[in-house]
């Protein structure tokens, strides 16, 4: 008897120590991960094999218990089918101090999208009794402002993002704005509007001026590689519904400057872009031809004209043009738009004197 019970104990140390997984017990981080998931999973009644789910998370951008939560991307693909390879992992742009959270999701139907959200605190795991939040016209967000607080509109906009299935590169775009308003899809079409009518030659590079900026801007920033740091991106603190107005002409629906631009030979190009909303189209895609646009009390409005923009992301060129373009023929000529002070819009179309008058 004694000899067997030796046997067994040589067996199990020799299977540890060539399966060193199976003896080794799991961080706290994994753990927590597990008990996130099956907290969610309980309450959405689904189980780990589901394949309709995705996960909105701030997991790796912040830390819990001054540990880094990275891991946990690992734990939700090890227990569930949701991964960032599938496209179903969504994490979501956040500070570094902020709190851990998690949103899962499911796609039960067309308009059926009930979402947990799971926050931590000393008691423990919380996961909130699923809410459907499909948005409809008029939806009031009330609802899930109630439930979700701040987070109410990210939550919202990115997960039925999600479930319209946005392309892969305007989720990423989204997910570094943080949520999924209208503005980060209009840079989807300025971004395939310069590549394909401004396209770079050998030695030329982009820089991008936000004259106006607005949300479209963190997607150009990702899509373009065109970020601050590298000098690629610049802002001018400019009303994006605001005309410039020159004594020869109004220019209406400014959408940015793009300037390509070869360092070598010191010559290129400024183009001021107009980017068109087409209201009226957007109207007649709801059935609301009476329809006012109240971007702040009407948050809904995003979710659908994202949806009237999904429909037509081939089509770049029906809200994308050039306004104006300036050759640029020497460096100092770049520099006038770019360096501290400059005012890109009156080198580029002409004083506007109203404006001038409002700084002052």
């Amino acid at each position: 008897m004694k000899t067997r019970f030796v046997s067994v104990l040589v067996l199990l140390f020799i299977f540890i120590n060539l399966n060193p997984a199976a003896g080794a017990d799991i961080s706290d981080m994994e753990r927590l991960g597990r008990k996130v998931v099956s907290a969610a999973f309980q309450r959405l009644r689904v189980s780990s094999d589901a394949s309709d789910l995705a996960c909105l998370t701030n997991a790796g951008y912040v830390a819990y218990k001054g540990k880094s939560t990275r891991i946990l991307y690992d734990v939700i693909s090890e227990n569930t089918k949701i991964s960032l390879g599938k496209g179903n992992l969504l994490p979501v742009h956040t500070r570094w101090k902020d709190d851990l959270w998690f949103a899962f999701v499911q796609k039960k139907s067309e308009k059926e999208l009930p979402l947990t959200y799971v926050s931590l605190n000393e008691q423990g795991i919380h996961a909130t009794e699923p809410i459907n939040i499909y948005v409809e016209k008029r939806q009031s967000f009330e609802p899930f402002k109630k439930i979700f607080g701040k987070k109410a509109f990210a939550l919202v906009t990115l997960a039925n993002g999600w479930a319209d299935g946005i392309p892969d590169d305007l989720m990423f775009g989204s997910l570094f704005h943080d949520h999924f308003c209208c503005g980060v899809a209009t840079g989807y079409f300025t971004a395939r509007f310069i590549q394909n009518h401004i396209p770079l030659k050998n030695g030329e590079k982009y820089t991008y001026i936000g004259a106006p900026g607005w949300c479209q801007d963190d997607y150009l920033i990702n899509h373009l590689n065109l970020t601050p740091g590298k000098h690629g991106y610049c802002i001018m603190q400019y009303p994006w519904y605001r005309p410039w107005k020159t004594s020869e002409q109004v220019y209406d629906k400014l959408g940015g400057i793009i300037i390509r631009f070869d360092p070598a030979s010191n010559t290129g190009q400024a183009h001021v872009l107009r980017f068109d909303w087409k209201e009226d189209d957007f109207k007649q895609f709801v059935g609301l031809p009476d329809l006012k646009l109240d971007w702040k009390n009407q948050p809904w409005l995003h979710v659908w004209y994202n949806k009237f923009f999904l429909r037509h992301r081939e089509q770049p060129d029906n809200f994308v043009s050039i306004l104006k373009v300036k050759e640029l023929k020497t460096k100092a000529d770049f520099e006038r738009l770019v360096n501290l002070g400059a005012n890109p819009l009156k080198e580029i179309l002409g004083e506007d004197k109203s404006w001038s008058a409002a700084l002052n």
